[in-house]
C-alpha cells in the first residue's frame, strides 16, 4: 500500500487511533527510504501533529519534497513563506513556491496566484489579465 492512500482515509478522522499512525509511519518511512518525495512529505504531515508534533524534524522534510516537485509541499512552503508560523516571512520565495505548484495545477496555488495578480501582492503589480489567466485555470481543475 502506497504511504499517500493509507494517510488520506485517516486525516478525515476526528481522533485517528494511534497505532494505525504508527503504522501508516512505517509506511511512509519505507517508502521515503527509497527517495519517494511523496512519502516523504506525508510522512512530514506526522510530525506536524497527526503523530507527534515535530517541525524541526517535519519542515526538513517538506522543503525535500517541494525540491523533487511534490506540488502539495510546493503549496505548504508558499503558505509558510506568506503568512505561516513556522517558517520567516519571504514574499518573493512565496511567490516563487506558488507558482511551482501552480506549473503542476494545484488548484489552491492557482487560486492564490489569481488573487495575488488581481490585488498586485507579494511584490507583484496587479495583473488583471495573469488574473485571470491563473482563475481559468484553477477553474479547469475544480472541474
Amino acid at each position: 500500500m502506497r504511504c499517500r492512500d493509507a494517510l488520506r482515509p485517516v486525516l478525515l478522522q476526528a481522533n485517528p487511533d494511534r497505532r494505525l499512525l504508527i503504522d501508516i509511519q512505517h509506511v511512509c518511512e519505507g517508502q521515503a527510504a527509497t527517495g519517494d518525495p511523496d512519502a516523504l512529505y506525508q510522512l512530514s504531515l506526522l510530525h506536524l501533529g497527526l503523530l507527534d508534533w515535530q517541525p524541526d524534524k517535519a519542515v526538513p522534510m517538506i522543503h525535500s519534497a517541494a525540491e523533487s516537485g511534490v506540488s502539495e509541499a510546493q503549496y505548504w512552503m508558499a503558505w509558510q513563506r506568506e503568512a505561516g508560523p513556522l517558517l520567516n516571512n519571504d514574499a518573493e520565495r512565496s511567490l516563487h513556491w506558488y507558482q511551482q505548484a501552480g506549473e503542476q495545477e494545484h488548484r489552491l496555488a492557482l487560486d492564490r496566484l489569481a488573487d495575488i495578480y488581481a490585488n498586485g501582492e507579494l511584490g507583484e503589480i496587479a495583473d488583471k489579465k495573469m488574473a485571470s489567466q491563473y482563475r481559468a485555470r484553477a477553474a479547469r481543475c475544480k472541474n
